[in-house]
């Protein structure tokens, strides 16, 4: 028996991702495919463009036969915190090799990365570059710098897959980690009509404004979404200015992510057009985009820094599956040293009160109920 995991977001699921899972099947001759999913909002602070129950069925009409959630208190975290939590949960559910899409391709380089990150002349060059007022990831990126000639550290997806690396070492895991090269389109590109692959923010774009998907998505992808409102930051703009104008700083300081002061720079803005009008007031060397957008996601859904008491997995909840990520289930789920949650119900960990809360907030703006949602049970796709 073969369990293959992969780490995913979906957002949406497109053409490349496709690929992903094909490749996956096809390297790991698995009997098994489990995908660990982001919610409704996104590693890189944003919410989804689209609710977690509509693109766990993306992933289900596509090959995958298992989708477990990342909870939220995991999936709006920096990268090693959102790699490390993943591969818990793939780690837990007994699966054998990990696949992630790499703009590398060369998992040897990869993994010699890793160890350049664990390294006491990384960590030293880290604080260095971090005391003359440098961001987290900037000083990381100057560090490789200055021990490799590495060209590919500062790319979205290596980023992520190094620490993956990172992760299984520190599981003490004995899953294999193996990457496949993202072909066509890259993390940031902007749409070109002559490829068949485009990036999930270029088509998040395109149905913005407009342009027809059909030749960039799955069929099944492309009805899903047939006439759904695209989420976008921007569309919590008036929920977000609210909960800064009436909070005080020490409200602000009591939430996840704020540090270092970052509560003084949010209570000096008096007025904002929109989110990206605020990122941009905020930025800083010291404060970069991805980490602002994280914290403006915590302020929204008003994540308190008592709630995460710890980055070790306390449940593992379905979001969906086919009979045979079912059949799956019944094989392991007796072996399994934490709860399997299928459906929300009496006594809640305070992780899924906060994923309740979350979808609560995101609701204001979908044109669906996703807290509803939320107390039903696990989609069952049939084939």
């Amino acid at each position: 028996m073969k369990v293959a995991g992969i780490i995913v977001e979906y957002n949406p699921l497109h053409n490349g991702h496709l690929h992903h899972i094909q490749e996956t099947k096809k390297l790991s001759n698995c009997d098994y495919l489990i995908a660990v999913m982001s919610g409704n909002f996104t590693q890189r602070g944003e919410p989804a463009m689209i609710d977690k129950f509509s693109r766990t069925k993306m992933a289900l009409k596509n090959q995958v036969d298992l989708v477990i959630e990342l909870p939220f208190v995991f999936s709006v975290q920096s990268a090693d915190i959102f790699a490390y939590t993943s591969v818990a949960i793939l780690n837990h559910l007994g699966v054998d090799e990990i696949y992630f899409g790499s703009e590398s391709g060369n998992i040897d380089e990869l993994f010699y990365l890793s160890k350049v990150l664990q390294s006491a002349e990384y960590n030293k060059l880290v604080l260095e570059y971090s005391k003359l007022g440098n961001s987290y990831p900037t000083s990381s990126d100057m560090a490789i710098k200055k021990l490799t000639n590495s060209k590919i550290y500062d790319l979205p997806n290596n980023i992520l897959g190094i620490h993956y690396i990172n992760a299984v070492k520190k599981l003490k895991s004995d899953i294999k980690i193996k990457t496949i090269k993202r072909i066509e389109a890259g993390y940031y590109e902007e749409f070109n009509k002559d490829k068949s692959i485009q990036s999930a923010s270029g088509i998040r774009k395109m149905l913005k404004t407009g342009i027809d998907i059909k030749n960039y998505v799955p069929d099944s992808v492309y009805k899903i979404l047939d006439d759904r409102l695209v989420v976008d930051f921007n569309m919590f703009t008036e929920h977000l200015k609210y909960k800064i104008l009436s909070a005080t700083k020490e409200d602000l300081k009591g939430i996840f992510n704020i540090t270092e002061g970052f509560e003084n720079r949010v209570k000096k803005i008096r007025d904002f057009e929109d989110i990206d009008d605020l990122i941009s007031q905020l930025l800083t060397r010291r404060y970069p985009h991805s980490n602002i957008r994280r914290s403006l996601i915590h302020i929204l859904c008003n994540t308190e820094k008592n709630v995460l008491t710890s980055f070790e997995i306390p449940y593992i909840r379905i979001l969906g599956m086919n009979q045979v990520g079912q059949q799956y289930l019944n094989l392991i789920k007796k072996d399994l040293t934490i709860p399997l949650i299928s459906k929300i119900s009496g006594s809640k960990h305070s992780y899924l009160e906060m994923e309740l809360k979350a979808s609560k907030i995101y609701s204001m703006v979908s044109d669906i109920d996703v807290f509803k949602e939320e107390l039903q049970p696990p989609i069952l796709f049939a084939f």
